[in-house]
């Protein structure tokens, strides 16, 4: 079983900015919402950990782990989120598309130099194949952002309708269990 983690808040969240591969650490909601999530994984026996290599993830992981001391996090780029390009950085409705809805506006997608869905699809998709072969029956988690989550819960359940990823939500700080 595995067992998705969204990071904790950041100030990007809060106010709506593309974060994307940037470095943002968490912010204090986000540190207590990583506290909150690491209680209600106490109790679980991890045989594996991996983590994406930015902060406000290596943060919440860090938390998690305060409660699972043997483990030690194995960091994956594969794991980082969708990449926004020029829009990293950027207040969240600058573009007028559903920038998770596979082939929705291509011309865009192209002109902000954003990372196509199926590309995150694709990376993604190599994690869970690698892992779920390495680690058959483990319990393994994993702590990484909401795009990652959305496509994880695809390649578990199957793409949602009309390819449209932005019908699939995680909270900051949120589990979601995959069973494969």
């Amino acid at each position: 079983m595995i067992y998705f983690v969204r990071h904790g808040q950041t100030d990007y969240n809060l106010n709506k900015i593309y974060a994307g591969q940037q470095d943002i650490p968490l912010n204090e909601n986000g540190i207590e919402q990583a506290k909150q999530t690491a209680l209600e994984l106490k109790d679980v026996d991890f045989d594996v950990c991996f983590c994406s290599p930015l902060i406000r993830a290596k943060q919440t992981c860090d938390e998690i782990l305060k409660f699972h001391k043997t483990l030690i996090p194995i960091y994956d780029d594969r794991l980082k989120e969708r990449y926004y390009g020029k829009l990293e950085n950027q207040p969240v409705g600058l573009i007028k598309f559903n920038r998770w809805k596979v082939g929705e506006d291509d011309e865009q997608t192209k002109q902000f130099e954003i990372e196509e869905i199926m590309s995150v699809y694709n990376r993604v998709a190599s994690f869970y194949d690698e892992i779920l072969k390495k680690y058959t029956g483990k319990k393994i988690l994993v702590v990484a952002h909401s795009g990652i989550g959305r496509i994880g819960w695809a390649y578990f359940n199957g793409f949602p309708n009309e390819k449209d990823f932005s019908s699939i939500k995680i909270q900051n700080a949120g589990v979601v269990k995959f069973v494969k």
